[in-house]
C-alpha cells in the first residue's frame, strides 16, 4: 500500500529530473562526493557533511523543501554509523533519547513536515541495535521565530531563538541522554535554544548532530 501511495503522489506530483538523480545515488556516492564538513570547536556538536558542497545543498534542499523520505533515508543510514560510533568512543552503552529539532506549527503548517522529523523517523527504522529510543514532538517550538537565513550574526540567531522551545513532559526526559538530530547547522544557536530546553528539564548529556554545517 505504501508503494502505491508514493505512485500515485508521484503521478499527481511529479519529482525534477534532479530529485530522481539524486534518489538514484546510493549511499556510498554520496560519501564519496559530498565534501566532509569541518571540525565543530564547541563540544558534543558533530556535523558530516561541509553545507557549501553543491550536491550537499541538493539532498537537504530536497528534504527540507520536498519531503523527499527516500533522501532521509539515506542520510539517515550516514547518520546511524556516525552516532554509533560517536557513542563507542564517548563510551556510552544504554540507550539514548532520540529527539528531533523542532519547527513551529506555522513551519508544519507551511510545509506540511519537519525535515529534522523526517530524517529521526527513518534513524528509529534503521537502529537495529535499540541504540536510543525515538521521542518525536516531546521538544516543541512554542513561537514562531523568522529563519535563521535571515539574521546576520550568530548573536541575532541567538536572540531571535531565544526561549522558543520546552519539553512538555519533564519526566520523559529528565536524567536522561539525547541525541538532538537537525539537518543543518550553522552558528550552533538553534541546537543553543534546543539544549537550554532540554537542561532545564532535566536531561543529563545531550549530542548534537546535524547532517551538514
Amino acid at each position: 500500500m505504501f508503494r502505491i501511495g508514493n505512485l500515485f503522489i508521484d503521478f499527481l506530483f511529479p519529482k525534477s529530473p534532479r530529485a530522481l538523480e539524486l534518489e538514484a545515488l546510493s549511499v556510498s556516492e554520496i560519501l564519496d562526493t559530498c565534501r566532509e564538513a569541518a571540525e565543530i570547536k564547541e563540544k558534543n556538536i558533530l556535523a558530516v557533511f561541509d553545507y557549501t558542497h553543491p550536491l550537499t545543498k541538493d539532498l537537504i534542499w530536497e528534504v527540507k523543501y520536498r519531503g523527499n523520505k527516500i533522501l532521509a533515508e539515506k542520510l539517515a543510514m550516514i547518520l546511524y554509523d556516525v552516532i554509533r560510533q560517536e557513542m563507542l568512543e564517548m563510551m556510552i552503552f544504554k540507550s539514548m533519547l532520540l529527539v528531533p529539532v523542532p519547527i513551529s506549527d506555522k513551519r508544519r503548517e507551511e510545509r506540511g513536515w519537519n525535515q529534522a522529523e523526517l530524517i529521526a523517523e527513518k534513524l528509529a527504522t534503521l537502529d537495529g541495535e535499540k541504540l536510543f529510543k525515538y521521542l518525536p514532538r516531546e521538544l516543541v517550538k512554542t513561537r514562531h521565530t523568522e529563519s535563521q537565513t535571515q539574521t546576520s550574526s550568530r548573536k541575532e540567531r541567538l536572540d531571535n531563538l531565544v526561549n522558543s522551545m520546552e519539553v512538555l513532559h519533564a519526566p520523559a526526559v529528565t536524567g536522561k541522554c539525547v541525541i538532538l538530530v537537525d539537518d543543518v547547522t550553522t552558528t550552533g544557536s538553534t541546537f543553543a535554544e534546543a539544549r537550554r530546553a532540554l537542561r532545564a528539564a532535566g536531561v543529563k548529556q545531550i549530542l548534537c548532530v546535524a547532517v551538514a554545517h
